[in-house]
């Protein structure tokens, strides 16, 4: 490892990390921001039109596939907590990684042409378990390496700021070029084919920098069991990680809602099918203009009081979504998109930030660290939530009379079905991000309480005399 990746401290005496590290490691979310957005964006609609999958079967393939990769998340989490290696805790995942990030992305977008439409649904489930799992092998370390890089309260909201960034300009590709790369190779199921080999390019290599360029802080492997009890029911105990998933959960599910139902918006209500690209490239612009601006707010008031400015900005965005008439002029459109994306930046990327603090309170509870643990516990239950939730929306769908395309035609769905798609766009964000505002203004880890945790934690781990009464109350309001 190079002197210029190692971490320094400042004439304040504060621990920072070096701009190559923040750098290389924010990098590696190019993966996580971008798997995610082409996946919850554009493939329920490429099973159901190009595939030609129902989507009561495609609902399945979301349900079943989803549900298997939460149950790997929390065993991914335990591997990864337990490792012992030259390289760390967590980096050896992203080499080994590296090759199978790139075939399974190719794998899920390949368009097969079984004339059993049972057999096409076998192979894009297979094809989706195999992604998930190699998303859950790479991201679940990632994410808890973003834990360890630093303990410092304000290099954890720069780094994870700067990785969020790169997440969402990554997502701003994945939202914009799939489409174009589609349309302009003339034939849709030549075109998905080209753009997974290019965006699995994309996501992959970059992990070579983050394995080589980063590292860890040297903790002690966990000494976790492999059990339910260990692995999901103790984190739960914690009223902080609560209160961060009601933050992360409403958040994440709110924007998977919007992810399945926009390009059916976009194609049947709004009669503009690419136009979609656009629509997304502005929302997503927005965002990562926004990042900087919730940055500076959470340092100024706190992380949670972000959330709830941005969650409130996205719900008056979602309104307008319903009322919007497919007449209206597009720059009407780009405007409800960019003010959608400035809320969303802050409910996206609060939840990244606040994760790190939450990792220490589950250092006071269990007396050693589980960023792991606790990462991939949050991930398995949004995934399972995510699973339900998309499923919901294309049995919705199939229930309400939805019609799948004969050829590359475009067919005529009923009102029923325009209507179906205009609620969930409308009412799923605001009521989701409700519950999200509610577990904001509960969130008891304020700044000043996380330098006092810090405080006590060192000490701690010194094996030091603490001060009992600071710790007692530590316990009660964050435990």
């Amino acid at each position: 490892m190079s002197k210029s990746s190692e971490k320094v401290r400042n004439e304040n005496g504060k621990e920072k990390v070096p701009f190559i590290t923040k750098f290389f490691f924010g990098f590696g979310d190019v993966y996580g921001g971008g798997v995610f957005n082409i996946i919850n964006f554009f493939y329920a609609i490429f099973l159901t039109d190009v595939v030609k999958i129902p989507p009561a079967y495609a609902s399945v393939i979301f349900l079943v596939g989803k549900i298997w990769d939460a149950v790997t998340d929390p065993i991914m989490g335990y591997i990864s907590d337990r490792t012992k290696s030259r390289w760390g805790r967590r980096r050896p995942y992203f080499l080994f990684g590296v090759p199978f990030i790139f075939l399974s992305f190719v794998m899920v977008w390949y368009p097969v042409s079984f004339e059993s439409t049972f057999a096409r649904f076998l192979y894009a489930l297979f094809s989706y378990m195999f992604l998930n799992t190699v998303v859950t092998m790479v991201l679940i370390p990632y994410t808890a390496m973003s834990a360890e890089i630093t303990l410092d309260y304000n290099e954890r909201t720069a780094i994870n700021s700067l990785r969020l960034t790169f997440s969402l300009l990554s997502s701003l590709l994945c939202a914009v070029l799939p489409m174009m790369i589609v349309k302009s190779a003339g034939d849709p199921r030549k075109g998905y084919l080209t753009m997974s080999i290019i965006f699995g390019t994309f996501f992959a290599l970059p992990y070579l920098g983050v394995f080589a360029l980063t590292k860890e802080k040297n903790f002690k492997p966990a000494t976790t069991k492999l059990n339910f009890k260990e692995l999901i029911i103790e984190p739960l105990k914690i009223k902080t990680f609560r209160l961060y998933l009601g933050m992360f959960l409403f958040a994440y599910l709110a924007i998977d809602t919007v992810s399945v139902i926009f390009p059916y918006y976009m194609k049947y209500y709004i009669g503009k099918p690419y136009f979609v690209s656009a629509v997304l490239g502005v929302l997503l612009i927005t965002e990562i203009i926004f990042v900087p601006v919730y940055a500076m707010i959470a340092r100024k008031k706190s992380k949670n009081f972000a959330y709830i400015v941005g969650a409130l900005v996205w719900m008056v965005g979602a309104t307008l979504t319903f009322f919007f008439r497919p007449e209206w002029p597009s720059q009407m459109l780009l405007a409800v998109a960019a003010l959608i994306g400035a809320g969303v930046s802050a409910v996206a990327v609060m939840p990244h930030t606040i994760l790190g603090d939450v990792t220490d309170v589950a250092e006071l509870k269990f007396g050693e660290r589980r960023e792991g643990n606790i990462s991939s516990m949050a991930t398995f239950l949004r995934k399972v939530a995510s699973a339900l939730v998309q499923a919901i929306i294309l049995l919705i769908l199939d229930l309400v009379g939805y019609v799948n395309p004969k050829g590359n035609e475009i067919p005529q769905q009923p009102e029923s079905v325009i209507l179906a798609i205009r609620l969930i766009v409308f009412v799923g964000p605001i009521l989701l991000l409700l519950f999200g505002i509610y577990s904001a203004l509960k969130y008891p880890l304020r700044p000043e309480v996380h330098k006092t945790l810090i405080k006590l934690l060192e000490a701690k781990r010194q094996d030091e005399d603490v001060n009992k009464h600071v710790l007692e109350e530590l316990q009660k309001e964050l435990i």
